[in-house]
């Protein structure tokens, strides 16, 4: 999610005060500074390193709970300070245990603290049973936070937040934000105590959204007696259980099956209410609170947040990943549907769209900020339509469509050579940095988003139009290898200012939107494997580039793109693939490796931390990528069609033996597996009425017999019998299949 500009430079300048090493990437193998793993129930897989996936059993894997009460799985610690713990504190666990009194001598600097482990990331609103007070009680306040790390307990923690707010981590800017003192209270909840109702369970009045730990202390003299604490769920609240994903994956890697999971849970841990916004800014004094609408949105339907803890709003870049996990998982398309409205309905009126949703104050400049969103709206619109087929939303939103790509139009009109650049419209905002120049990655995004106008053209059997998106789309691909294609490196420029500098989100989109052809496309993975692949994944940009307008670190969302790109090269090895499958397991497991541990992170810093220390959401749906990958490429399966009336089934098994899923359609599910073995290359399918299969077996660049049905379609070179069967060199394709069950398997000749 995008954050302030504020934000942004300071963490720019964080991250720029790091040092790096390069090498090649670990495989799945973690720095020495890795945490230990999350605590987890003995026998399931996410604690077993060795732990042998079994085809059919997916469940173990998910971490979403089977209803909407969770209870903690541990107490962490119990610490007396100037205070005292009388009892077992496993009382806060409600297991038969008698009431836990926490007593205080003073204020909550005094205060004892007692830390609950939910073990994974959850949120919403605590629950304490109270079974007693002092007859002048103390105040009972809870802290939250996400790991441990920023858990403030030592004086100099968050900048001073163990004075005000012990245990909590930061989710307000203007206090306590990285380089700015923490001057007050703005992040524990207190929990009101009236001594005439007690016992009682009382329950929070403000949901947090995003924590893994609460600490409970008192503030002012006094006793209380806890037991049993729990967790109202309000994540994914439309979601009876949020266990029962109506789609899956399950691979022959376990460490790729926990990514898939974390990346469903995170985006569901992202996924509220649409009245539990955040407001920003937060003024001076003010405490935590998400109880603010998102303009536009149907207050009766869930939204998808930026990130559990914080923004907690709307944002177009980080649907472009949500939306596709939310369709592969829960197959949640209200929330999505609800969020993309919410955003469209912003639109100004000279076609300019809003990146993010306008919850509270916003001026104009900031509003104007992010010209690449407008990119990720047009996107975010024909990925919907592909997925659901819903085509009264598509004319709904088809006039919003046309002036959005018509600002874009304009902008890139103001140049001669034919490329965007939003230094012209003073719109220079990115995901992660700001650059004003004519960039390899903005102009392939909106070269896709004209592919992506002209297929909606199309649909709505408007042919002209259709053309001349089309047209455009060519002249725009045309106009980015003429012009920033550098042939001597082998790679994409960040844009014509700064021609010297090669990252990955030029070459990453370059690549995935099809600008560059399949040579280029090799060439800068290449490139960027050389160059930018350091100790927990892949950089930014290269550590050596000099005066590059964007620093080195680690960035989920171009990292997700540069994975994607990598397994959808064409390449007989297989090792293209592989090294997709090997950024996956490195910058993805080694997240899973620390804090929280399920979840995934705003961003890294080059020593492999939050990247915006205590302030960095640890459940940030932008950095769900490979679920979309996994199913998708991996497993192969992925719309070609509106609402998968016409379907592909392309494994890309990359070093695997086997992966199998569910797909959800609004047909109903697709099933697919696949499986090598001596005999060669096995995919099974089972899909509804009303779709039709685009079916595909890797050959290896072999020349191999393949068999649909059992019967032979492809002799090695040249297709048998059936017209709609033809070869790549490292693919056999069957089109035209239809419903029901289907077996293509390759044979050695």
């Amino acid at each position: 999610m995008p954050i302030h500009v504020r934000k942004r430079r300071a963490a720019a300048a964080a991250v720029a005060a790091g040092t790096v090493m390069l090498g090649l990437l670990p495989g799945s193998a973690f720095g020495a500074d890795a945490q230990p793993v999350p605590h987890r129930t003995a026998g399931h897989p996410w604690t077993q390193d060795g732990y042998t996936p079994r085809p059919g059993d997916w469940r173990p894997y998910v971490l979403a709970p089977t209803g909407h009460t969770v209870t903690p799985a541990r107490v962490l610690s119990a610490t007396a300070r100037g205070g005292s713990i009388q009892g077992d504190p496993k009382a806060v666990l409600g297991k038969g245990h008698r009431p836990v009194r926490l007593v205080s001598t003073g204020d909550r600097t005094q205060s004892p603290l007692l830390a609950l482990d939910f073990g994974k990331d959850v949120g919403g609103r605590i629950s304490i049973k109270v079974a007693g007070a002092s007859k002048t009680p103390p105040q009972l306040h809870v802290c939250f936070s996400e790991s441990q790390q920023y858990a403030a307990t030592d004086p100099g923690d968050n900048n001073g937040e163990a004075a005000q707010a012990p245990g909590c981590d930061t989710a307000n800017i203007w206090n306590g934000y990285p380089g700015q003192p923490y001057t007050y209270d703005a992040d524990s909840h207190t929990i009101s105590l009236d001594t005439a109702k007690l016992p009682a369970t009382l329950t929070d009045d403000q949901l947090r959204g995003g924590f893994r730990y609460a600490t409970i202390f008192l503030d002012g003299p006094g006793w209380v007696d806890l037991g049993a604490v729990s967790v109202t769920f309000d994540a994914a609240p439309k979601q009876a259980s949020p266990a029962a994903y109506q789609g899956w994956f399950l691979s022959s890697d376990n460490e790729l099956n926990k990514i898939w999971y974390a990346g469903a849970y995170t985006v569901q841990l992202d996924t509220w209410m649409s009245d539990t916004a955040k407001s920003w800014p937060y003024a001076a004094g003010e405490g935590d609170h998400a109880d603010s609408q998102v303009p536009y949105a149907d207050p009766t339907k869930e939204v998808i947040f930026d990130g559990a803890k914080r923004d907690r709003i709307v944002w177009q870049g980080d649907l472009a990943v949500q939306a596709p996990v939310t369709y592969l998982s829960t197959n949640d398309t209200d929330a999505v549907d609800n969020s993309l409205s919410s955003l469209a309905a912003q639109q100004l009126p000279d076609g300019y769209m809003p990146g993010e949703s306008l919850v509270g104050p916003h001026n104009q400049d900031e509003i104007r900020t992010y010209g690449e969103y407008v990119t990720w709206f047009v996107y975010n619109q024909y990925q919907h339509w592909l997925y659901t087929g819903d085509r009264g939303y598509l004319d709904q939103w088809w006039p919003a469509l046309t002036k959005a790509t018509a600002w874009l139009e304009s902008v890139r009109a103001q140049d001669p050579q034919g490329l965007i650049s939003f230094g012209a419209v003073n719109s220079c905002g990115h995901y992660g940095y700001s650059d004003c120049g004519h960039e390899t990655y903005v102009n392939a995004l909106y070269a896709r988003n004209l592919q992506e106008m002209a297929a909606m053209a199309t649909a709505r059997h408007d042919g002209s139009a259709a053309g001349t998106y089309a047209t455009r789309a060519t002249a725009v691909k045309d106009a980015i290898n003429e012009q920033l294609w550098d042939p001597a490196v082998g790679a994409y420029r960040l844009s014509r200012e700064i021609p010297n500098a090669y990252p990955q989100d030029a070459n990453a989109a370059a690549a995935l939107t099809g600008v560059a052809d399949q040579r280029r496309a090799s060439s800068a993975m290449d490139y960027l494997r050389r160059t930018s692949w350091s100790t927990y994944g892949a950089l930014t940009v290269a550590p050596s580039t000099p005066n590059a307008s964007i620093s080195p670190f680690y960035e989920p969302l171009p990292s997700g793109f540069e994975a994607s790109a990598r397994l959808g090269l064409a390449d007989a090895s297989g090792a293209q693939q592989t090294s997709g499958l090997d950024l996956i397991r490195t910058f993805w497991g080694y997240q899973l490796a620390q804090d929280p541990g399920g979840t995934f992170w705003e961003k890294a810093n080059l020593q492999g931390q939050p990247g915006i220390s205590q302030f960095t959401s640890l459940a940030h749906g932008w950095a769900s990528g490979p679920t979309v990958s996994l199913t998708t490429q991996v497993l192969g399966v992925a719309p070609t069609g509106a609402g998968f009336s016409s379907y592909d089934v392309v494994p890309t098994p990359g070093d695997l033996t086997w992966a199998q899923g569910k797909v959800p359609t609004p047909h109903g599910a697709i099933g697919a597996s696949w499986r090598i073995d001596g005999g060669g290359f096995t995919l099974s399918t089972d899909a509804p009425r009303g779709t039709t299969g685009r079916l595909a077996v890797p050959t290896g660049g072999a020349k191999v017999r393949v068999t649909l049905d059992g019967r032979t379609v492809w002799d090695g070179t040249k297709a048998v019998g059936h017209a709609r069967v033809s070869g790549d060199g490292t693919h056999v394709y069957v089109s035209g299949v239809g419903a029901g069950h289907h077996t293509l398997a390759t044979h050695k000749r």
